[in-house]
């Protein structure tokens, strides 16, 4: 009955041990799927930001530089709190 219980207990103890490594595994896939932000300095020592793709691919800047690094990471902060309610304006 004792090795039933311990077969038991290490099956059960391996299955979380999987369960905790596929989750994070799907994790590390999401955030690879995952828009990134990057912050960096331009030439004049200017704050900035620019959007990229999962693919690597730029797909926005910030066109201007701010002095502070907060006042780019807020703009950053509020382009991600209104991209959910944004619209979509076809001019074609």
């Amino acid at each position: 009955m004792k090795r039933l219980a311990l077969t038991l207990t290490l099956t059960a103890a391996t299955f979380a041990g999987l369960g905790a490594y596929a989750q994070t595994t799907q994790e590390k896939k999401k955030a690879e799927r995952t828009l990134t932000f990057e912050v960096y300095k331009d030439a004049k020592g200017e704050f900035r930001w620019r959007l990229k793709a999962t693919n690597g691919q730029v797909i926005g800047t910030s066109g201007d530089g701010y002095k502070a690094k907060a006042d780019c990471t807020h703009a950053i902060d509020l382009i991600k709190e209104g991209a959910s309610k944004a619209t979509t304006d076809d001019k074609s």
